[in-house]
């Protein structure tokens, strides 16, 4: 559900700043998509497409541009991309609390990483009305 409700607001956006730029159809839509938002890829694409049913943006890609999250360390000042630790089986890493790759503690913030962003639409123009 939660890959659906970003889904509707990345539609809702694209069919914003598609009319307000009089678009009749969007092609693409390019996103950043960040570590922890905790977003599938897949069921993002899968969910857009349900989104834009019926809308200029139907049959538009979603191109997925993914970024790496980035912690700080409190204990030791590190400050950079989160590694996943290798002895953890893959299924739980990416739920489990992100360790210092410097250091090892638990003791981290989360400083990038956390949003998706549209970055930018590419679309048909109506030339008559532009």
């Amino acid at each position: 559900m939660h890959e659906f409700s970003a889904a509707c607001s990345i539609v809702d956006t694209a069919l914003e700043a598609a009319k307000s730029n009089n678009a009749t159809r969007v092609t693409v839509v390019n996103v950043e998509l960040g570590e922890f938002t905790f977003l599938i890829p897949e069921q993002l694409i899968f969910n857009f497409e349900i989104a834009s049913k019926n809308t200029i943006l139907e049959g538009a890609d979603l191109r997925i541009q993914n970024i790496k999250g980035r912690l700080a360390c409190n204990d030791c000042g590190f400050q950079g991309e989160s590694k996943v630790d290798p002895d953890i089986p893959p299924q739980i890493a990416v739920f489990a609390p992100m360790k210092c790759p410097k250091c090892g503690s638990s003791s981290t913030r989360i400083i990038g990483g956390k949003d998706f962003i549209i970055t930018n639409i590419e679309a048909e123009i109506n030339q008559s009305n532009a």
